[in-house]
């Protein structure tokens, strides 16, 4: 009898731990495998039938069968990628306007009083951490994922977009967890950003898959997801492959791949819609950190062109204000010059007329002669 109330009693304390390891569906992690059994990629996260895959060398896969964790996806050939050559150009672009991304024109604010550069992001899994950094991979409230989020939006203002980073919390990390965050995009849109970004990180447990160097620096990589259950998905994917080619050409390794997958993730709120997944939770988040320097040159690069135009904006700014200053210190110059001649005339004229009156005559007289007469003829007729 006393041996079967034990082995209850670690039953019972065991099954919360239990419990707690089911409660985060982002645990469930699944693998796609082509027709040769060769692993394509893992993710955090169901894979289902119809599902598609553009790997890190732009080969498309889709997904023909799934068997529990494991997919298997067919080759379908090279993905058709944009053509990025006008950042080779090195001059500010209109992407919306000029570059056949799929992105309508009419997504991109041309309300002279909201032509401003607008970004907005929020974050669907609040509790999303990072284990080497954080201690753990979840944490109730704000997860570390905040932190990145936070990095992101800094490194895209430091680029002159004014961004919108809503720090809502979402919790529970469940099936529940996009329909609260939908509310917090419907407000966001409201502000009528040209794009807005949810931050995750991804769950699978290998931190190789996500670590990289970007130009000498430790970083991490970043995987875009789009939603294929949506009215936006095609252009979704366009935004997508716009940025992958941006960064393949600016900063090679930087993207992992783009999983398109079978929900919406909310994109059907907006065309202009992405999720990005900033490594995972076994990678530390420092070297997530310094990827979000370069990912905010991807994303600005190709919402606005190669050129975010802070730069020249700063330039002329401070151009304008040393032009300012310039023009204040010449002015105070000409004034001082102004008064010391004054004080000269009317020193000159005591000294020469030996009184006030006749100071008066002769600087009426130096007046009208300076003036080709105007004013010394007007106030002699005045006195007549």
């Amino acid at each position: 009898m006393k041996k079967r109330w034990l082995l209850l009693m670690i039953a019972f304390s065991l099954f919360p731990a239990a419990a707690s390891a089911q409660a985060n569906p982002g645990d469930v992690v699944c693998t796609a495998v082509d027709e040769s059994g060769q692993t394509l990629f893992a993710i955090a996260g169901e894979i289902s039938e119809g599902d598609e895959y553009i790997s890190k060398d732009n080969i498309l896969y889709r997904i023909d069968s799934v068997n529990g964790a494991t997919a298997i996806a067919v080759r379908i050939g090279e993905e058709d990628m944009p053509d990025v050559s006008w950042l080779d150009a090195g001059e500010a672009q209109a992407v919306f306007a000029g570059m056949d991304t799929g992105i309508p024109a009419a997504a991109k604010n041309t309300d002279a009083a909201d032509s401003r550069k607008l970004i907005a992001m929020y974050v669907t899994h609040s509790d999303e951490s990072y284990i080497p950094s954080d201690g753990t991979q979840s944490i109730e409230g704000q997860g570390g994922i905040y932190d990145v989020a936070r990095s992101f939006r800094d490194a895209l203002q430091a680029k002159g977009i004014d961004v919108i980073l809503d720090e809502s919390t979402h919790l529970p990390h469940d099936s529940g967890a996009y329909r609260r965050s939908r509310r917090t995009a419907e407000r966001l849109l409201q502000k009528r950003p040209d794009a807005i970004i949810d931050i995750h990180r991804d769950g699978i447990p290998d931190p190789a898959e996500y670590t990289t160097t970007i130009q000498g620096e430790n970083a991490s990589q970043v995987r875009l997801l789009v939603g294929r259950g949506n009215q936006n998905s095609d252009v979704n994917r366009a935004f997508a492959k716009q940025i992958k080619a941006v960064a393949d050409r600016k900063y090679p390794g930087l993207i992992k791949d783009i999983f398109i997958g079978k929900g919406n993730y909310n994109q059907d709120l907006s065309p202009n819609a992405i999720l990005l997944e900033f490594g995972t939770h076994t990678i530390s988040k420092e070297r997530v950190l310094n990827s979000t320097d370069v990912m905010a040159d991807v994303v600005s690069s190709t919402l606005y062109g190669p050129e975010t135009g802070s730069a020249k904006s700063s330039d002329a700014v401070s151009g304008s204000a040393a032009m300012k200053e310039k023009n204040k210190g010449s002015l105070s110059g000409i004034m001082l010059l102004g008064a010391i001649v004054i004080i000269g005339v009317v020193a000159f004229a005591c000294i020469q007329t030996g009184s006030v009156k006749g100071m008066g005559t002769k600087i009426g007289r130096n007046i009208r002669e300076m003036t080709g007469g105007l004013i010394g003829k007007a106030k002699e007729k005045y006195k007549k």
